[in-house]
């Protein structure tokens, strides 16, 4: 009752009260709508921000897991890989060996003789030291036909050259050019070069000199048997 009769009596008061706080949020309604629309963007602003912590830290331990996952399967892959070719080398190096050792005791001991082996290679040894020999003899031989024909044609080349030098050879009287009074005299073929000049024109000379003669023979003879025979 007080209550109610304390309203009735401050009635218009509480009346020029609500005005006067309706009058003053009309004046900051745009204030008020302005910091409530900041308050709100906050608030949300701070609950997407709690969520996206939240899903990002979900998903850097889910990818930590992952990753962690992966790595380790990669990794026990590249072991059994790894653990794999190493036991292959292995195993594959003594195989060859094992493969070595029993193929050579097998070619040993089923194709191959050592006393025979060891006999061939002797007579192969002796066969080459002989045919070394043949082939020294040989290389000789052709030296010294060699050195033969070069003597030879080095006779006939000299020969060939020295029988129209008969010029120079010496006479009673004089000197020739090859005989120096001083001096060594020049040797071809262990002998001097004046006897040459003079055996190879002396040989010319006798050869010339039957050739002559028989050519003389030849037309005496034509000559005669031209002749006219008398008559009977």
């Amino acid at each position: 009752m007080q209550y109610q009769q304390h309203i009735q009596n401050n009635f218009q008061s509480i009346v020029d009260l609500y005005y006067h706080q309706a009058k003053l949020s009309g004046e900051n309604r745009l204030n008020e709508i302005r910091a409530s629309t900041r308050v709100q963007a906050w608030h949300k602003m701070h609950k997407l921000r709690v969520k996206y912590k939240k899903i990002r830290f979900s998903t850097v331990i889910i990818q930590k897991f992952a990753r962690g996952y992966i790595a380790r399967m990669l990794m026990k892959r590249n072991n059994d890989s790894r653990y794999n070719e190493r036991n292959i080398k292995y195993f594959s190096y003594h195989a060859t060996q094992i493969q070595r050792h029993f193929r050579g005791y097998h070619y040993r001991k089923y194709y191959i003789n050592w006393s025979t082996r060891k006999a061939y290679l002797q007579f192969l040894k002796t066969k080459n030291q002989d045919f070394l020999e043949e082939l020294k003899k040989v290389e000789v031989d052709e030296n010294q036909q060699l050195k033969v024909r070069q003597e030879q044609l080095a006779r006939t080349e000299f020969e060939s050259l020295a029988k129209n030098l008969h010029h120079l050879s010496s006479t009673q009287t004089i000197a020739g050019v090859y005989n120096r009074p001083f001096g060594n005299k020049d040797m071809v073929f262990d002998l001097d070069v004046e006897s040459h000049l003079k055996v190879v024109f002396h040989s010319n000379y006798e050869w010339e000199k039957k050739r002559q003669m028989s050519r003389y023979a030849k037309t005496n003879k034509l000559n005669y048997s031209n002749k006219l025979k008398p008559l009977k």
